[in-house]
């Protein structure tokens, strides 16, 4: 096992700040696989007349205390579900308790929310796969190769593009950048295995190098967050993994927050997690990069209201964000000066780059380099992350 690990700390002197950029530990997300084949825009010309739903606010979505519904059942002061009650919900979701059941169940899920769009959508996320696709292949072929390419390729690609540019322009309220269509892939990735994830953790052993791994960057949140009484913001908190480890290093659970685009997950964490009223962490479904803005001190929504936090953790999800490098500057935002992001990555960057040749679609891009990260504006570089296939990694 590889780690990525990387420091940063917010400074107090006026722009020249420093932050800690810590531990992230990032989960498999090969559900999805978009195969790479010929454009097709022939029957995309229509414009989307639904209106796009507004996004739920993120108070609407957040809870703390008692779980409401999904994940293994609804809890009312009640602890978590039993191994059991896990894997018959496992059972019944997926018509089995395999490793091959769940993975096909979980193609199945995803492809049939797909189906349960409309049209349009459907056929822009075609697009949208087509061109990842084909970026991906064009961006591994030297400058000779891709001047020897077929140029009906080329115009293919061109013919996508600009379908899709199009369909964002005249449809703005349901689509309106690639982004949009990667987060709702991501979503119905993570939707669909998310009870599937949360029994693997609870029925099965993490071993000790990955547990040694996280505890180390969960005791880096906590040096920011317990001696200030400050709050803890889990960035991808999926079905609240971290908890145990954040409240065995020192956090109290109700300092922690969990933001996660699936709201699958965002159930389970409240099953998992959230039973104990007044006293457990806070779960929050929503875009982090568009809609999150961190809890709020009063009731209302201007900028004076929010609460910031002493620290913020990535763990199995930076690679997965449309863009890492906006999201690291997003959670600067809510830091308190001398607040700490910390990002682990338990495989390494060479891991992420693995997933970046096998699912372009979801994941685009390795994780942040050293001076990606020391350009961060207003954010100090502390500890310099591993490169991938370097002896550092494979040390760390």
């Amino acid at each position: 096992m590889r780690l990525f690990f990387v420091f940063l700390l917010l400074s107090t002197f006026v722009g020249g700040s420093s932050f800690l950029l810590g531990h992230n530990t990032l989960l498999p997300t090969r559900i999805w696989t978009a195969r790479r084949s010929r454009f097709n825009t022939d029957c995309v010309n229509f414009s989307l007349a639904a209106k796009k739903k507004k996004s739920s606010s993120a108070a609407s979505s957040s809870s703390s205390g008692s779980g409401s519904g999904g994940g293994f059942g609804a809890v009312k002061e009640k602890g978590p579900p039993t191994k059991k009650q896990i894997l018959k919900r496992v059972e019944q979701t997926y018509g089995g308790t395999t490793p091959q059941q769940i993975a096909r169940a979980t193609q199945e899920r995803i492809q049939t929310r797909i189906r349960q769009l409309p049209a349009p959508i459907q056929m822009a996320l075609q697009l949208y796969q087509q061109i990842q696709q084909w970026d991906a292949h064009l961006s591994k072929l030297s400058l000779l190769q891709q001047a020897q390419l077929d140029p009906s390729e080329l115009e293919g690609a061109k013919r996508a593009r600009n379908e899709l540019n199009r369909m964002y322009q005249e449809n703005k309220d349901i689509i309106a950048s690639d982004q949009d269509l990667h987060n709702l892939l991501q979503k119905f990735t993570w939707d669909a295995s998310a009870d599937a994830k949360t029994a693997r953790s609870m029925t099965g052993d993490m071993n000790a190098e990955t547990t040694q791994r996280i505890e180390r960057a969960c005791q880096a949140v906590a040096e920011a967050v317990v001696e200030q009484e400050g709050l803890c913001l889990d960035v991808g908190c999926g079905f609240g993994v971290l908890v145990p480890f954040l409240v065995k290093a020192g956090v109290p659970a109700v300092n922690i927050h969990g933001v996660d685009l699936s709201e699958e997950m965002i159930k389970n964490a409240k099953e998992q997690h959230g039973v104990s009223k007044g006293k457990s962490p806070t779960f929050t479904s929503c875009d982090f990069l568009n809609e999150y803005n961190g809890p709020s001190s009063i009731n209302g929504d201007n900028e004076s209201s929010r609460q910031l936090f002493r620290a913020a953790i990535f763990c199995s999800c930076l690679h997965d964000l449309p863009d890492p490098m906006a999201a690291l500057t997003k959670a600067t935002s809510l830091l308190e000066v001398g607040g700490k992001i910390v990002i682990v990555h338990a495989q390494g960057a060479s891991h992420v780059l693995k997933q970046v040749h096998s699912n372009p679609v979801l994941v685009q891009r390795g994780l942040p380099t050293t001076e990606e990260l020391a350009n961060l504006p207003n954010l100090r570089l502390l500890e310099e992350p591993a490169v991938a296939a370097t002896k550092k990694e494979s040390k760390e």
